[in-house]
């Protein structure tokens, strides 16, 4: 499932567009995963516009994982404060980690601009490393979130007035956990 295939959300704007369908190229409900494998990461890599121009092999789909979670880590905002910073230090340690193999090209000119400097994979890693920096300075990158549903986690693109969605959609995962909050109180008041 791409960004445009979720109801009710407008998919992330320009390259924050990549981290938002790198991220969500497993689905934790349905229970699958688009790159788990080598085929599958060859084939979403083109589909993403950084086709490969060597044969994927197993470490590329663990590295490929590897950075999808930590990418999905960094962007969790759950509701325990705790949890979110232990997350994105985790995700931050793997990004920092990444980031020294991820060869960017700069462009000054009336704007900067970071292209990647290979192709494939590492191509594709760059160009999401570059998108979450681009957003970290202009802000759109704190609106990037992960649905607080455990069992979904979906990525969103949050552009509620104040940005304080929680989850991917309300209709489907926020009415989940309203319903569950109910219910608890109402046992709780028995």
């Amino acid at each position: 499932m791409t960004a445009d295939e979720l109801p009710a959300r407008r998919p992330a704007p320009a390259g924050l567009r990549l981290v938002q369908d790198f991220c969500n190229s497993t689905d934790f409900e349905a229970g699958f995963d688009h790159i788990a494998d080598a085929d599958g990461l060859a084939a979403w890599l083109a589909a993403a516009g950084h086709p490969s121009p060597q044969p994927i092999r197993d470490a590329d789909v663990q590295r490929a994982i590897r950075f999808r979670e930590a990418l999905r880590d960094f962007v969790t905002v759950p509701a325990q404060p705790d949890e979110a910073d232990e997350r994105a230090e985790r995700g931050r340690a793997v990004l920092d980690a990444e980031a020294a193999d991820l060869p960017l090209v700069v462009s000054v000119g009336a704007t900067v601009e970071f292209r990647p400097a290979s192709a494939g994979l590492t191509g594709a890693l760059a160009a999401m490393l570059a998108a979450l920096a681009l957003g970290q300075g202009d802000g759109t990158a704190r609106r990037l979130k992960a649905c607080e549903s455990h069992s979904c986690r979906w990525v969103f693109y949050d552009q509620s007035r104040n940005g304080s969605s929680r989850w991917c959609t309300m209709s489907l995962c926020g009415a989940r956990s309203k319903n569950r909050a109910y219910r608890r109180r109402r046992r709780d008041a028995l």
